[in-house]
């Protein structure tokens, strides 16, 4: 990695710095670089630097930043082209035949379908999902040893240089690390192979979630959902501020009168295609939960259980609402 770090010794002559101890801390950052070494160490230390060797530090890192960074990122995006696994065509044939295997346990019985949602469905969604939006790591962890080496020396730089701005009270943002990782992220997306127009959908449903105030917990919780069904090959939801409402208020009428059952003993709101008019808008299906606040459990709560299963991954839904009221949740679909 010794190449990656040239740049900043080449900034300036060592006998033209303006303060010795910059040298000292880049040939101490280097040796780290070079050696796999941890910084954290060298990074707290720069609180009892001179403010001057701060800045003339800063200087240095912010010219050399660009380039290292650049140079990773580069490198990542050619990696990323060739996707998780290497082989687009390979990854490819495996995309179809999860999904297969996926749907033909969904067009079981419902007794049939029980041990087979945790054996088969899950760990082919799970598939799915690397195969299809990979993470960074993921990405990475199929790269060559350049790319690593690359992403190290990136990410140890970034650090180092946050570390040195933020000690010298610098005007300049300490986001390296940060936009580092958005790229990384923005980057590792292309690799997969989601649908433009579901993600078209996913990005419609978040201004739809802003604008209407539906809850942060249940905005991702139908994002989940719909991400699920397009790893397996449906089309993704639109989120239907309505059915949000209707099934807030079926959740809050469970935990508040002791009851869990999709036909409610309130007036006018026996079942679920009551609850949806109620609120001005029609439902398809429903489902409803109870034991966690977290809506990736209510999700996977679902995904077990056949009944719910079915609701989730039917084809004929188009729209989606989810509503919370502590651990009870509904969730309700629309043609």
């Amino acid at each position: 990695m010794r190449f990656l770090f040239l740049s900043l010794l080449l900034l300036a002559p060592l006998s033209a710095r303006a303060d010795q101890a910059v040298d000292e801390l880049l040939a101490a950052f280097q040796t780290q670089l070079e050696s796999g070494g941890d910084i954290t160490q060298l990074c707290n230390s720069l609180e009892n630097a001179e403010p001057k060797t701060l800045n003339a530090l800063s200087t240095a890192l912010n010219k050399a930043w660009p380039g290292v960074r650049d140079r990773y990122l580069s490198a990542l995006t050619a990696a990323a082209k060739q996707g998780v696994t290497g082989d687009r065509a390979a990854a490819s044939r495996r995309v179809r035949e999860l999904r297969g295997e996926f749907m033909a346990v969904y067009g079981l019985g419902e007794a049939q379908m029980k041990p087979l949602l945790k054996s088969k469905s899950m760990p082919a969604l799970k598939e799915l999902r690397k195969l299809l939006e990979p993470t960074p790591d993921e990405v990475i962890a199929g790269a060559s040893d350049e790319v690593k080496a690359l992403r190290s020396a990136a990410t140890k730089l970034a650090r180092f240089r946050d570390a040195a701005l933020d000690a010298a009270l610098s005007t300049t943002p300490t986001d390296s690390m940060s936009s580092l990782k958005a790229s990384e992220k923005e980057i590792a997306a292309s690799a997969g192979d989601l649908p433009r127009d579901g993600l078209k959908i996913l990005e419609k449903n978040r201004k739809i979630a802003e604008n209407d105030g539906v809850p942060a917990d249940e905005a991702k919780g139908v994002e989940e959902c719909n991400r699920w069904r397009l790893y397996v090959g449906l089309n993704a939801l639109v989120l239907d501020p309505e059915l949000c409402e209707a099934s807030r208020d079926h959740s809050t009428d469970m935990k508040e009168k002791g009851f869990f059952a999709h036909e409610s003993p309130v007036p006018g709101k026996k079942t679920p295609w009551d609850r949806a008019k109620n609120f001005g808008t029609t439902s398809s299906g429903e489902n409803i939960y109870m034991g966690s606040t977290d809506p990736h459990g209510a999700n996977t709560g679902w995904f077990y259980s056949p009944g719910h299963h079915k609701n989730m991954f039917n084809r004929g839904h188009s729209r989606i609402g989810l509503g919370r009221a502590g651990g009870h949740w509904t969730q309700m679909f629309g043609r």
